[in-house]
């Protein structure tokens, strides 16, 4: 007989990365980064930043995010020039570092950083230039550093170790909930791009909402996602800040119209998930199961 439980958690342990995958994704970036630093030269320090750093990253492994800190006596020239030029010496770097007939690799510069995908392992990493604004021996949630908008067409300020804080701190008030509720809300997120691929909410927008969601443990994973649905249906009309406080709002550049459109988006995945718990509730399982998997899709298990 169906249960909601095991099914969920199934569907949960899904969007963990497998073991294998967390080796190859081990090995790979090692290698990746010490060949950056060998061919870009002046590299401070190099670290792992972004959803895969804060564990609520989701398969498949397309945007591992690397934050290169440059040593200024050797890059201070880029830094005053306008954001596509450290770019620009970036993708060339990493075309470097993977001459032919190395790995087939596809490198693509975007806003803030340069990704480079290989094709073999389907895992893609975006490299994030950046330059430290404070001095040596600042403990690390004080630190501030620059990065390149390239939209912008300047430098903002940023401190990815806040952001990993404000997750760990956001996990902990959901008594370790949390992370596995982003996990499925991205999941839900990626199966809803539009025809050119692009995604309702930016990951990042809706995991730093779901920050605020939770003051306290939810009853269950299914009711927590039901009020995680809920929550954010009604957050996303409101502007959404950086969580390090120090560069442009998450959501910059959304319109009143886009809101409304996530909104509905987001009202329905409530309605669908709250029967989901109705279901539950009353004891019909297979009901239960069959709504969350018109909210998922076919990799939500029925049995």
């Amino acid at each position: 007989m169906t249960n909601v439980r095991s099914a969920f958690d199934e569907f949960l342990q899904h969007l963990e990365l497998t073991e294998v995958e967390q080796d190859t994704a081990s090995r790979q970036q090692n290698d990746l980064r010490a060949r950056i630093r060998d061919e870009l030269g002046g590299v401070d320090r190099d670290v792992l930043v972004g959803s895969y750093a804060r564990g609520t990253a989701i398969r498949p492994l397309n945007d591992i995010d690397v934050f290169l800190v440059l040593d200024p006596s050797v890059h201070s020239a880029r830094h005053h020039k306008e954001p596509t030029h450290i770019l620009d010496r970036l993708r060339t770097a990493l075309q470097a570092c993977y001459p032919p007939p190395g790995p087939r690799i596809r490198i693509r510069i975007q806003g803030r950083s340069v990704n480079i995908e290989f094709s073999r392992t389907e895992i893609g990493y975006d490299i994030i230039p950046a330059f430290s604004l404070t001095p040596d021996g600042t403990n690390v949630e004080g630190m501030i550093y620059e990065i390149p908008d390239r939209d912008r067409q300047s430098w903002i300020k940023t401190n990815p170790e806040r952001h990993r804080q404000e997750c760990v701190s956001a996990n902990a008030r959901a008594g370790g909930m949390l992370n596995r509720l982003i996990k499925a809300a991205k999941y839900w997120n990626s199966a809803q791009c539009d025809a050119n691929g692009d995604k309702p909410v930016r990951s990042f927008h809706l995991e730093v909402m779901a920050y605020e969601a939770f003051a306290t443990k939810p009853t269950d994973e299914r009711r927590g996602l039901w009020s995680l649905f809920g929550f954010l249906a009604t957050r996303i009309t409101s502007r959404c800040s950086d969580p390090a406080r120090l560069g442009p709002n998450v959501d910059a550049g959304m319109t009143p119209d886009e809101r409304q459109r996530i909104q509905l988006k987001l009202q329905k995945a409530e309605r669908i998930a709250s029967e989901a718990v109705r279901q539950e509730h009353l004891g019909n399982h297979v009901a239960a199961c069959n709504n969350w998997r018109s909210l998922f899709g076919p990799k939500f298990p029925l049995s």
